[in-house]
């Protein structure tokens, strides 16, 4: 997929704030624009969100320049990568967020298949390894903290201490990692 590089018309002096943009801000961001929105938008998988994320460093960016003016802070040497970092600050703290919802951007592999199905196919695949190394309890343990449950919920249904059941996990995820390490290095 490519990206449609934008014009730099496309750029507000102010962002969706209504925050303005220093118009020394605002021609510097036209000139790295196209590349800056182009990154953005492969981060966050949509050119609208990239484009405010854009202008809202813009904005940010001219508050910084007016703000060490009224003060004794020596001026920013690199006005140009100042801009590209906060807006490349603004884009992971979106991709985070995005992440944290689970709504990552779709790009699909070669059989079709979004990031998010083939990362829930490999966890699904890593997870029945590691079930397969667990006696039945552990197995149960395991499941209950996948659900959500706290060690001391866990502990009070199978009649053991939190701590009890947090060392029977981690001893199965020990065993785990050991049978995983042993399988890599006969396959390898």
């Amino acid at each position: 997929m490519e990206t449609n590089h934008l014009p730099p018309f496309l750029l507000n002096s102010v962002d969706r704030l209504g925050r303005p943009i220093d118009p020394a801000v605002l021609s510097l961001a036209q000139g790295i624009a196209s590349r800056a929105l182009s990154y953005g938008e492969k981060l966050v998988g949509d050119p609208a969100v990239a484009l405010n994320l854009f202008e809202e460093a813009g904005a940010a960016v001219s508050e910084a320049v007016e703000n060490r003016k009224m003060s004794t802070q020596a001026p920013i040497r690199d006005l140009r990568a100042y801009l590209y970092q906060v807006f490349k600050n603004r884009i992971a703290k979106e991709r985070r967020k995005q992440v944290a919802f689970g709504k990552e951007p779709k790009s699909v592999d070669e059989c079709g298949r979004s990031r998010l199905e083939t990362r829930g196919v490999e966890m699904r695949l890593v997870l029945s390894e590691v079930m397969a190394v667990c006696d039945k309890a552990t197995q149960e343990i395991a499941l209950r903290r996948l659900e959500g449950f706290s060690w001391e919920e866990i502990g009070n249904r199978y009649g053991i201490s939190s701590h009890a059941a947090r060392v029977r996990f981690s001893k199965a995820l020990q065993r785990a990692r050991k049978a995983f390490s042993s399988d890599k290095r006969n396959k390898g």
